[in-house]
């Protein structure tokens, strides 16, 4: 068969299975539909398919007999255990709380380590080689990445480590600082304030995003420090030496800051000054189809409230902790 008659037939698979309910096939053959119609250049049927895969994957997510959430367990016991209390109580027993909020930026176990996440997800279980089937958003779309098997699985081993860190670390240690007294609002503002790295643009509204997370508005607070750590965490790169700005010569001639992401972020340029892992770490929070995603969400409202949460909101203070903790200017002077 020819890829016209290839096209026609897999439509009409696709329609009977729609007919019959069956939305979790259906979707899957509006795919191969859609992969016939863009070699063919049928620009009308592409626009037929794309819509009827993101239905198609709504109805069979709304129908409760395709997806199921899948969860890890992982038992911390014996000598692990051990070992991960002795770290929360190297940051607790610390008196001093800058040098707390230091060490919390610069802390190896604080962020995933790329490497042991390879090895780790180096043998995908075979319902992994099997992603196209699955990998969609709750809105129903298909999730770039996620029609590779292995980078799909390598994807949900790097957010189990995230999520174990969250859990195990980040989330323990301000929630014992804040409960305790031993960190507000207040602190934790001088300590951005004194950095000497922020800019006075950024830092007024930075603190205000600060505010509103000891206020427990995390929706406020997200959607005030996603986008200002893109902004603050480009000026600190270019004082490092990272070229940001881009051309533009669409109309003319024109400069302009570039805008962070993920090509970005897996330069050896920016791995070169920040490291590969933190690169990682920033990229999947922020950017990854497949991960947190929290700077797209955020920019163009697919947020939900759910996701505007006191553990997200403390993954993107970090973010920031480890610009303050790693990076030192000599003589700061505050900003506002």
């Amino acid at each position: 068969m020819d890829s016209s008659n290839d096209l026609e037939t897999e439509l009409n698979r696709a329609r009977k299975a729609e007919e019959s309910s069956d939305f979790f096939g259906a979707a899957f053959l509006y795919k191969n539909s859609l992969e016939y119609a863009l070699k063919l250049k049928r620009k009308e049927i592409v626009i037929i398919c794309k819509n009827k895969i993101v239905e198609m994957n709504r109805k069979s997510i709304a129908s409760g007999k395709d997806f199921k959430d899948l969860s890890f367990e992982q038992k911390i016991e014996g000598e692990n255990k051990r070992k991960y209390e002795k770290i929360i109580k190297e940051f607790l027993s610390e008196k001093n709380l800058i040098r707390i909020l230091e060490k919390i930026g610069r802390h190896p176990f604080l962020m995933p380590k790329l490497s042991n996440v390879k090895k780790v997800a180096k043998k995908p279980p075979l319902s992994y080689q099997i992603a196209s089937l699955s990998s969609i958003s709750d809105e129903g779309h298909i999730l770039r990445g996620g029609s590779d098997g292995n980078y799909a699985w390598f994807m949900k081993m790097y957010d189990l480590q995230q999520r174990l860190i969250i859990d195990l670390y980040l989330t323990r240690i301000m929630t014992d600082l804040i409960t305790n007294g031993r960190l507000q609002s207040q602190d934790l503002s001088d300590y951005f304030l004194n950095s000497g790295l922020i800019e006075q643009k950024n830092l007024k509204i930075i603190l205000v995003g600060i505010k509103r997370y000891f206020e427990e508005d995390y929706i406020s607070a997200l959607h005030i420090l996603v986008p200002q750590f893109e902004s603050v965490f480009l000026n600190i790169s270019e004082k490092l030496g990272i070229d940001i700005v881009a051309l533009d010569q669409k109309h003319g001639l024109a400069t302009r800051t570039k805008t962070l992401s993920e090509s970005y972020l897996d330069s050896e340029e920016f791995k070169k000054v920040w490291g590969e892992d933190f690169c990682g770490q920033i990229k999947f929070v922020l950017f990854e189809a497949m991960g947190y995603k929290l700077r797209h969400k955020t920019a163009h409202g697919e947020i939900t409230i759910e996701e505007c949460n006191f553990q997200n909101t403390t993954l993107v203070l970090y973010l920031y902790l480890v610009l303050l903790g790693r990076v030192k200017v000599n003589n700061p002077k505050k900003s506002v």
